[in-house]
């Protein structure tokens, strides 16, 4: 029997809602799990990783306070079951374990929320005997995006990559499950260290957004990381994920045991051999493939891999040595930082999460409130809410169809969105007219405000510029925005520097601006890009919303015209400048934010 060491195991959740945290009773078999302490012996486990997972039901703290919960139960478990569990941090341990007959038990967190936002917490988990950090779980995060959720960020913000420094100084392995596939991209140019991917599988079989596709596979396989392929039924066949998205109805596609093993036999073609692993996700999903039920089947599927023409020293490569392979590679990082014996943390990784000074001087919370104004249901605040957010501003999103406010009482901000209407589209979004009617209010008190596209364009006309009713010049891709002198100087500007690509996909509408406005920025077809009225008024024509992952989803042009480039290209394209895209508008948000701020602390007449 070849032991396995298995990438990701949910059971302290489902020992949390089922059972209460209680240890009681592994000994046996349990109804109603995949684990159980027969079971993983009769599987030939060596060595499991125990997901350590909160539920985003809990935000901030509680997921601190759940994931020490789990760490918790993990200790409680090993503890009660000595003759069978020990707990282990390096692949020393884990093979010291298999060689006296038990099974070594890892913890891995799954997911950065968990962090709460702290690098001291991130450390305090790896104390516990943390050995690996999910970057994401199924939400993006305030800095890393998701692969089941919008994108945010671009992939990783600047935050995101210290954490990864962070993760490589003290140890943890990078896990790039659950994350998009550019903050995969993002995470691998940054680690100096082997990374993990705990439980997916190949997105080129199966185009689940939770598995991986061939160019990421072939970096990790390059840069001496590990693949762990996970069994979930869909994850590995198209029809089961197509079954899952229409709302499971009916008698569920069959998945079995080959599925599984095309996706290891595809992960291997392409990474190598040296970069496949199992992670099966036992009690982290509902179903599982015929034939693997549960825990005690891995040696079913390494004889389906062996039917296959797999060797024996492969077998063993997969089923534990490439993944104590990759571990070993950080034990060092590790045990240096558990002796205290490490290099130093950088500066940015000892920054208290929290700035109780800035806190106190934005006074209470909630105090600089924004109100968001959305014109259609995919055009909410993503980006923009998150980073508003991370400089202390709250905002209270509205969708015009749902009734705005009668006036800005109580708000220190308002961003106006776009959502693909016309300037003048009042048959279609009758509540256009109160928009209009925010717009002069806030025109007339110069109240911090961001108008979006539709959002910059009603702006314009409210204040006595042009604005066209039908579509101007287009530009559709990576655009170029150039500053004038005065956006050179202006706060928010500022942030474009000499020239900065934002992430188009409209066409000009805004010939003429308001006799007041100052012209702020400019591209190669769209001469009023940005402008301010007063100090605190902007309307911008670009997509400060918008990165180079949202174009993954664009769809070709309807009518083309000259010009017109393939989605494709244009993607690649957004990509190349995403980081610089993001840092950009990022900066540009920040400096909203500062209005925002000042505005909220000034006495107000």
């Amino acid at each position: 029997m070849i032991p396995v060491v298995d990438g990701h195991n949910d059971l302290p959740w489902a020992r949390r809602e089922g059972f209460g945290y209680t240890t009681d009773g592994l000994d046996a078999v349990v109804p109603g799990l995949h684990t159980d302490l027969p079971r993983l012996q009769a599987g030939g486990v060596g060595g499991q990783f125990w997901s350590v997972w909160v539920d985003p039901v809990l935000e901030g703290a509680e997921q601190v306070t759940a994931t020490l919960e789990q760490i918790d139960f993990v200790h409680r478990f090993v503890a009660a079951y000595p003759d069978r569990l020990r707990l282990a941090r390096t692949a020393e341990d884990v093979r010291a374990c298999m060689q006296e007959g038990l099974i070594a038990s890892l913890i891995g967190v799954e997911g950065g929320a968990q962090i709460d936002g702290s690098l001291a917490v991130l450390r305090q988990y790896a104390r516990l005997g943390a050995r690996y950090l999910t970057l994401t779980w199924s939400r993006t995060i305030d800095w890393a995006d998701s692969a089941t959720d919008d994108a945010r960020h671009g992939g990783l913000t600047a935050f995101g990559r210290d954490v990864v420094r962070e993760l490589n100084r003290i140890g943890v392995l990078v896990d790039l499950a659950h994350v998009s596939p550019q903050t995969m991209r993002d995470a691998l140019e940054v680690s100096t260290r082997p990374v993990v991917v705990s439980h997916s599988a190949a997105f080129a079989l199966c185009a689940h957004p939770r598995n991986v596709p061939d160019d990421v596979l072939r970096t990790i396989g390059a840069q001496g990381g590990v693949v762990m392929v996970a069994f979930v039924p869909s994850f590995l066949s198209p029809a089961r994920h197509a079954w899952v998205q229409a709302g499971e109805h009916g008698e569920a596609p069959p998945v079995g045991i080959a599925d599984l093993a095309d996706h290891i036999d595809h992960v291997r073609e392409v990474a190598g051999v040296h970069a496949v692993g199992l992670g099966a996700d036992y009690d982290g999903t509902d179903a599982m493939p015929t034939g693997l039920e549960d825990v005690s089947r891995y040696q079913d599927l390494l004889d389906e891999l062996r039917g296959r023409g797999w060797s024996e020293p492969d077998l063993q490569a997969l089923a534990h040595g490439n993944v104590l392979r990759v571990l070993e590679a950080s034990d060092q990082d590790h045990l240096a930082f558990l002796t205290g014996t490490a290099p130093p943390p950088a500066p940015a990784a000892v920054v208290p999460a929290v700035d109780a000074d800035a806190r106190a001087a934005a006074g209470a919370p909630g105090s600089a409130r924004v109100l968001v104004v959305v014109n259609a249901p995919t055009s909410g605040a993503r980006r923009l809410g998150a980073w508003l957010a991370d400089e202390g501003v709250a905002i209270d999103e509205v969708r015009g169809d749902q009734g705005l406010p009668h006036d800005l009482d109580g708000y220190a901000g308002l961003v106006m969105l776009g959502g693909g209407l016309m300037p003048d589209d009042d048959d279609r979004a009758p509540w256009l007219a109160q928009e209009r009617a925010l717009a002069q209010a806030a025109i007339d008190a110069d109240l911090p405000t961001l108008g979006i596209c539709l959002g910059g364009q009603l702006l314009a006309h409210v204040a006595g510029g042009e604005v066209r009713a039908k579509f101007g010049p287009k530009e559709r891709g990576a655009t170029l925005i150039t500053p004038s002198d005065a956006g050179r100087a202006d706060p928010l500007i500022t942030a474009l520097g000499d020239g900065a690509p934002m992430i188009e996909n409209h066409q000009d509408m805004i010939t003429a601006l308001p006799p007041e406005a100052v012209l702020l920025a400019s591209s190669a077809a769209v001469a009023n890009q940005a402008f301010r009225l007063g100090e605190r008024v902007y309307g911008v024509q670009f997509h400060p919303e918008v990165g180079a992952e949202d174009l993954v989803r664009w769809e070709e042009p309807v009518t083309p015209v000259a010009g017109d480039r393939p989605v494709a290209e244009l993607v690649a394209e957004a990509r190349r400048v995403d980081e610089q895209n993001t840092r950009s508008a990022r900066g540009l948000v920040a400096a909203f934010a500062e209005h925002v701020r000042s505005f909220a602390a000034a006495p107000q007449a």
